[in-house]
C-alpha cells in the first residue's frame, strides 16, 4: 500500500508539474510489485467466508490494476494540458480504489 500512497502523490505533484514521463518508471516499479507480491496470493489457507471475500476483492484489483494500465498509456500518449490533467485525474482515482482494496484486503486478514 506504501508504493500506491507514493504514487498517488507523484500523480498528485504531476497535476502540478506537468512531468508525465516521471510517472512510468514508477509505474513500472508498482506493477511489478503487484506482479510478485499480489496477484499469486490465493484464498485456499483461509476460512470459506473469508476466502470467497479475498477472492472477490482480489479479483477486483486485477481488474482495476489493468484499467490503471491502460489509463497511464493514454496518459504517456496525450499531448495537450488539458487531456493530461484529465488522465492523470483518471489514474488517481484508479490508485485510490487500489488503495481502498487493499485496505478491505488488510481488513479480511486481521
Amino acid at each position: 500500500m506504501t508504493l500506491l500512497k507514493k504514487f498517488q502523490n507523484n500523480c498528485d505533484s504531476l497535476l502540478v508539474s506537468s512531468g508525465v514521463d516521471t510517472l512510468q518508471p514508477e509505474f513500472a516499479s508498482l506493477q511489478q510489485w503487484f506482479q510478485e507480491h499480489l496477484i499469486p496470493l490465493s484464498a485456499e489457507e483461509l476460512e470459506p467466508a473469508i476466502g470467497v471475500r479475498w477472492q472477490s476483492v482480489q479479483t477486483e484489483i486485477k481488474r482495476e490494476f489493468r484499467l490503471l494500465t491502460t489509463d497511464v498509456i493514454f496518459l504517456a500518449s496525450s499531448r495537450q494540458t488539458a487531456t493530461q490533467e484529465k488522465r492523470l485525474q483518471s489514474v488517481g482515482d484508479r490508485v485510490q480504489r487500489l488503495i481502498d482494496y487493499c485496505q478491505v484486503i488488510l481488513t479480511i486478514i486481521s
